[in-house]
């Protein structure tokens, strides 16, 4: 298992590795007129689109085409082109990624008083940590509470 832990940084959700590496992080750019999500992964920007009913669903692009996407009426994770993968998520207190009941992904969320809460994330060694980033954006966001 991969261990890492995701923190706020200015307006910014950085994954970091147990030795401070950064893995990748979700950027949150909003001006008056101007709403953009997106991941910067491997030097690379991942955008994130809000869709569905309530715009409770994302899609993550690589420029044209979708790589994941999700449905929080089923409660899964769609990895979308060849080899289409379904992957089962549970939002709790802790949130859970399964793929067919196997646990991936685990985020724990620890609350401190008066500071921005910090994030455990244990992963699976085989988990793309794209896939990772995609499901902290998605379980950490607040539409996801009603789940």
């Amino acid at each position: 298992m991969k261990r890492y832990i995701a923190q706020y940084h200015k307006k910014q959700f950085v994954l970091l590795s147990q030795d401070n590496q950064e893995i990748g992080r979700i950027v949150n750019n909003n001006n008056f007129f101007y709403f953009r999500h997106y991941i910067v992964f491997n030097f690379r920007s991942y955008d994130i689109k809000n869709v569905g009913f309530l715009k409770n669903d994302v899609e993550l692009f690589n420029g044209n085409d979708v790589i994941y996407f999700t449905d929080l009426n089923k409660e899964r994770i769609i990895k979308s082109g060849e080899g289409v993968r379904i992957y089962q998520f549970k939002l709790n207190k802790t949130n859970r990624l399964f793929e067919k009941e196997k646990l991936l992904i685990e985020i724990k969320e620890e609350k401190k008083r008066f500071e921005d809460a910090i994030f455990h994330v244990e992963v699976e060694d085989s988990v793309d940590d794209l896939l990772t980033l995609l499901f902290l954006y998605y379980s950490t966001r607040e539409f996801n509470s009603i789940g």
